[in-house]
């Protein structure tokens, strides 16, 4: 038997409040896509743990031990895994492909052990994955919009969902990711963990004011369908949480062929243009009627700096699929 399994990348709009005065830190805006993805495969060997496929092996094997370990806890007899790693999304450029990787071969484990109900957010916590941000935890659950209510600092735990909603077809979106700035951009990965420990605390007012934008300016233009005027207030919340990080990444965003995407698309009428996490991966959101003339817009700026890849996608509603092959 052999377990399929699917899942989504998803894009990063930025933190509400890095201030904590409520007892909570951080809470993630962003939302699933249906490319690129992962595809992993996982069936039972022997004794050992073998993964194969281009990529990120190492890891892979990781996860799967991890999540073994918690399978045989529970009751699984399994001896051994082979996981195929199919489809990849690009590792460390800011499109959620560790969680991604980390819960597809977990949940991909628990499925070849019979353990039902599967929960992602045990998933999330067997593999490290969720300390700071649920985003790529329920994108894998629920695909989706999604924003997550912030861990407590206190208790740890994968921070909860505090507002999901459906993004309509009509509304796609074309990620760029440039090539030249990825090697700087991993550099800055490398090292995440101590920037976030680090980090100085956010102000009491920004805080206040992006809590603001998400809820009323985000959320509550979903709630009443003004999509359009949501994500103009997430392209805004985007830029203006540039200044928060700019001393390190340098500026609003990560580098030049950020910044010109965003300009670029937004002078040609995106209804949003944000930087993902750390980027160099960059989302631009439009009504699907004009995709096609903004992803012409996007390739001719990715041309002039040297190149990079393109995904013409939509949001993911659904999440993540598994399918169970005899």
């Amino acid at each position: 038997m052999k377990v399929v399994v699917s899942s989504p990348s998803h894009v990063h709009a930025g933190n509400y409040d890095i201030n904590g005065g409520l007892g909570r830190l951080y809470g993630t805006v962003g939302m699933a896509l249906e490319s690129p993805r992962y595809v992993v495969e996982v069936a039972e060997s022997k004794d050992s743990i073998n993964v194969r496929g281009d990529g990120r092996r190492d890891e892979a094997a990781r996860f799967a031990r991890a999540a073994l370990r918690e399978a045989r806890r529970l009751g699984c007899r399994l001896g051994g895994l082979e996981v195929v790693i199919a489809e990849e999304i690009p590792a460390h450029v800011g499109l959620g492909s560790t969680t991604a990787l980390a819960l597809s071969i977990a949940y991909g484990v628990f499925k070849l052990c019979g353990i039902e109900p599967i929960d992602p957010v045990l998933l999330a916590k067997v593999t490290g994955r969720g300390r700071y941000s649920a985003l790529g935890v329920y994108s894998f659950s629920t695909g989706g919009f999604i924003v997550d209510g912030g861990f407590r600092p206190q208790e740890g735990g994968v921070p909860p969902l505090v507002f999901r909603a459906h993004v309509p077809r009509r509304i796609s979106v074309i990620v760029a990711l440039p090539e030249r700035p990825i090697p700087e951009i991993r550099k800055i990965k490398e090292r995440e963990w101590d920037i976030l420990e680090a980090l100085p605390r956010m102000s009491e007012e920004m805080a206040m004011w992006a809590s603001r934008e998400v809820l009323v300016g985000v959320m509550a233009n979903i709630a009443d369908g003004l999509w359009e005027e949501a994500f103009r207030h997430l392209h805004r919340f985007n830029e203006k949480l540039g200044e928060y990080w700019r001393r390190e990444q340098g500026g609003i965003y990560c580098c030049r062929e950020v910044s010109t995407l965003i300009e670029s698309a937004v002078e040609a009428g995106a209804w949003a243009a944000c930087q993902s996490s750390w980027g160099p991966a960059t989302y631009v959101v439009v009504d699907s009627r004009r995709v096609r003339e903004m992803a012409d817009v996007v390739r001719g700026v990715l041309d002039r700096f040297g190149g990079g890849r393109i995904w013409v996608t939509r949001v993911d509603n659904e999440g993540a699929w598994a399918r169970v092959l005899d």
